[in-house]
């Protein structure tokens, strides 16, 4: 779906950019920012409390900073409310901070270009962590127009031609793609590789380029789970991957590693620009 920029909904932002839209997953978003029955959304819910938090004592803005985190759906929202939150000018401490674990995608193009300028400008910091092979993160590659599309241009070349003329055929805006720096943990040691690898495709998107939304062994585990689709969910050797106890087993492998290192650290080492 489209939804509006971060800095249409922060009423205290100082950007006069309050009419464009980026690409979001509509289940993320309504789950957020959705008014049921008459009651505020979760966002405002839980931005009332932090931002009270944060103007009722003055020690606190100057020395706390807000961290965001979540699993599988829960880092799916904590990198979306950490989205929005870093765009409330002068209301927040800054850098507003997002360690997200087995996080499937949140967003296209667009926005993963808008956090990534929102990173170079020192307003947010994304770690986002994921096991090597679990599905989840591979999750949604495209919005569910694309998904549309595809089907019927498989089955009903017609269909798939009176989708694309009425505009509803989906094009790349409607490809996701993951945001922050990547920590992808495995259970073993590859060939010519690491346990735990550290990557970061902002610095590319800030210049215009369009990282890949898969890679290739992520690719690998896609065709590996739709070969064995037919079978129950709990016969699924990847989903175990997915679990917060797979989670901490990996990051107990290098965790005196990881004690040495920041994220700030990280981002001036991985990124091109320098904040």
């Amino acid at each position: 779906m489209q939804a509006p920029d971060p800095y249409s909904v922060a009423e205290d932002s100082e950007s006069d950019e309050n009419d464009s839209t980026i690409g979001i997953h509509r289940g993320f978003y309504d789950y957020l920012f959705a008014e049921k029955n008459g009651e505020p959304s979760k966002y405002v819910e839980i931005m009332t409390h932090v931002e009270k938090l944060v103007m009722d004592d003055v020690n606190r803005r100057e020395n706390y900073k807000l961290y965001v985190t979540g699993h599988s759906l829960g880092g799916a929202l904590a990198t979306l409310f950490g989205f929005y939150a870093a765009a409330r000018v002068g209301t927040l401490p800054l850098p507003v901070t997002v360690v997200s674990v087995a996080s499937p995608k949140v967003g296209n193009i667009a926005f993963a270009r808008m956090f990534a300028e929102m990173e170079s400008q020192g307003k947010i910091r994304h770690l986002r962590i994921a096991n090597h092979r679990d599905p989840v993160t591979l999750a949604p590659s495209v919005s569910s127009k694309k998904v549309l599309a595809v089907t019927a241009f498989a089955f009903s070349p017609l269909g798939y031609l009176a989708l694309k003329a009425s505009g509803n055929a989906g094009d790349e805006r409607d490809v996701f793609y993951h945001t922050g720096i990547k920590m992808k943990l495995r259970k073993e040691v590859p060939i010519g590789g690491q346990i735990c690898e550290l990557s970061y495709s902002g610095a590319s998107l800030i210049a215009g380029s369009t990282p890949k939304s898969l890679e290739v062994d992520d690719q690998e585990v896609i065709q590996e789970s739709n070969k064995m689709s037919k079978r129950s969910t709990n016969d699924l050797p990847m989903v175990q991957y997915h679990y917060g106890s797979a989670y901490a087993e990996r990051i107990a492998l290098v965790e005196n590693e990881l004690k040495e290192k920041k994220l700030n650290d990280l981002y001036l080492e991985k990124a091109v620009w320098k904040k």
